[in-house]
């Protein structure tokens, strides 16, 4: 087994030495080796993904779809994404110029987040948050900003923000918004989103907004921060939590065609491209009635669980 030479060692991006390990990851790598054991730690459905999806794969396969996609996904399934953006949450995008299809909701993170950041910007994480975008920003070269929302029932409120605002001024480069939040499940009505499009439109912050678990919602319909600031909006999302489909890495951001002609190259020269027969299963996800009827037999159970603990 070779040893690495120690000179080797200094030699990479100091920016490392600022992140470690995924903590949540160790712990459930632990945990997952005890047998029978009722995991509640990631945010992966335990459901199995549904057989037309399967065969959207599989079709994929056998028909020697085996090629190197656009890099920016198939034409096909960045139409899926629009449709389904439009159809659930009102959103118009052109599929040809304002979509990537992406190696899960993360590599999207990670695409934005490292081409937005010049050494020393600013990332407002209103938290509790996922702890990915932290990671991410220092190797970024940026530096997180929280905002602490515990006070407020961990929704980020109008004048949380405009003290950030004040605070940091022009060095915030971008604010992330995980709603519904992991991992407080809290998520913004129409008002509050609206309220907080309001004072960014003032700004020259984007407006990353992770929306994973749109449509895992209970007493209220999701609204994207897309709806009201369009053109500040960098938008995440995809078919991990809404489809049980984390296994098949397909996350997708959608935006402003130059914001989205800028994103396409860090996604380009980190991962080429996405998978074919991963991206044919999503375009069955999301582009049919029956990924549709999936998503809600998921939510029902989903449901049926949460009254149970709670």
């Amino acid at each position: 087994m070779p040893k690495a030479k120690t000179t080797l060692l200094s030699s990479f991006n100091k920016r490392l030495d600022l992140v470690k390990p995924s903590a949540i990851r160790a712990f459930d790598n632990e945990v997952s080796e005890i047998p029978n054991i009722l995991k509640l730690t990631l945010g992966e459905p335990d459901f199995d993904v549904p057989d037309h999806i399967k065969a959207a794969a599989i079709q994929s396969i056998e028909g020697n779809d085996s090629h190197y996609a656009a890099s920016n996904g198939t034409l096909a399934s960045r139409q899926a994404v629009t449709n389904f953006l439009n159809n659930r949450y009102g959103l118009q995008y052109d599929a040809e110029s304002e979509v990537i299809v992406t190696v899960g909701a993360t590599e999207a993170i990670y695409s934005v987040l490292t081409s937005l950041l010049n050494s020393g910007d600013k990332v407002l994480l209103p938290s509790p948050i996922f702890p990915l975008y932290i990671p991410v920003t220092l190797v970024g070269g940026g530096e997180p900003v929280f905002v602490d929302t515990s006070s407020n029932n961990f929704v980020l409120s109008p004048e949380m923000l405009k003290q950030a605002i004040r605070e940091h001024g022009d060095s915030i480069k971008a604010i992330v918004l995980n709603f519904p939040s992991n991992p407080t499940g809290v998520t913004y009505s129409e008002a509050e989103v609206k309220a907080l499009a309001d004072i960014l439109r003032d700004t020259s912050i984007v407006v990353i907004s992770d929306e994973i678990y749109s449509e895992l919602t209970y007493e209220t319909t999701h609204v994207s921060m897309a709806k009201y600031l369009p053109e500040q909006t960098i938008l995440l999302n995809g078919v991990s939590k809404s489809h049980a489909m984390t296994g098949y890495r397909i996350g997708f951001l959608a935006g402003p065609a130059e914001v989205v002609k800028k994103l396409g190259l860090i996604h380009q020269f980190t991962v080429t491209t996405v998978t074919n027969s991963s991206m044919a299963a999503a375009t069955e996800a999301l582009n049919t009635e029956a990924g549709r009827e999936d998503t809600l037999i998921m939510k029902k159970q989903y449901k049926e669980r949460r009254v149970f603990c709670f």
